[in-house]
């Protein structure tokens, strides 16, 4: 039986009368402890938020928890939908390159990073929204976030049984480990290598069910297969060349607040036009 003191003055701030929340965590000390930070120590939570409905007929694309491959981590089924249909817990303003984290069952990993495409469009207030600060890399970010280490630890921040959830301070308080600028350059080239190899593969897989099938009901389908796909491309992949693209999108809309260029906060009162 596992058995732990605590002062009642912990128990008080917390709030929390559970074991397994005041265990410390298991699999984040397998890392040189040299080499441990927080998530607040390399990125800041986005309270940015805009309200579609106000603007009925303008469409934009919306990220939902069901639009994340949670395999991948990537945003793979964004909805497009007029301001008139816009959920209310469309909300939350996105930025390429921000990283948005289920704040709903969050031990399924479903955490993106967010594509060019969608920059400036909304997410689900379901997500805590994060962005890399200055010399981190958000897909080295993405790739810890993602890590067991870091699930074990939603875990035991999560609070409800059915639906259990963690808030953006729990996400912040989070330690993963922190590797030098260079040293996450490369592990995002890794992983965003590797990824395209896997599309490769479930492209090549999927023209070639679909040419087997064609084959075997010719008389209902004359031609078959996916379109070839492109090569991993000039992507931007580093931080130099992140923060070169974030230049070139220039800045999101939020309600009442614009950033222009030179980082500088332009206020408003009606709302800008589309």
């Amino acid at each position: 039986m596992k058995s732990l003191v605590v002062e009642a003055k912990t128990l008080k701030r917390e709030a929390r009368w559970d074991i397994d929340y005041h265990l410390p965590p298991v699999e984040i000390q397998k890392f040189p402890p040299e080499l441990v930070g927080t998530v607040r120590d390399v990125a800041d939570a986005v309270k940015a938020k805009r309200d579609p409905t106000q603007r009925p007929d303008v469409a934009f694309q919306y990220v939902d928890i069901a639009s994340v491959d949670v395999e991948t981590g990537t945003i793979a089924r964004p909805q497009e939908l007029t301001g008139a249909e816009a959920p209310s817990r469309a909300r939350k303003v996105i930025r390429a390159y921000d990283l948005i984290i289920s704040t709903c069952r969050p031990t399924r990993g479903a955490v993106a990073i967010v594509p060019e495409q969608l920059h400036g469009q909304i997410c689900s207030t379901g997500f805590s929204v994060i962005r890399a600060k200055e010399g981190i890399n958000p897909f080295y970010l993405h790739f810890v976030l993602r890590l067991w280490s870091t699930l074990e630890q939603f875990r035991k921040w999560s609070t409800g049984s059915s639906y259990p959830a963690i808030l953006d301070e729990d996400v912040l308080k989070t330690r993963i480990p922190v590797l030098q600028a260079a040293e996450q350059d490369e592990i995002a080239k890794r992983v965003r290598v590797a990824l395209a190899a896997r599309q490769a593969a479930i492209l090549a897989a999927d023209s070639a069910w679909e040419e087997s099938v064609a084959s075997i009901t010719g008389f209902l389908k004359r031609t078959a297969g996916l379109p070839a796909l492109n090569g991993a491309g000039e992507s931007p992949c580093t931080i130099q060349e992140i923060s070169a693209r974030l230049a070139v999108l220039g800045p999101v809309e939020e309600s009442g607040i614009m950033e222009n260029g030179d980082g500088e906060l332009i206020l408003f009162e009606d709302e800008p036009e589309a």
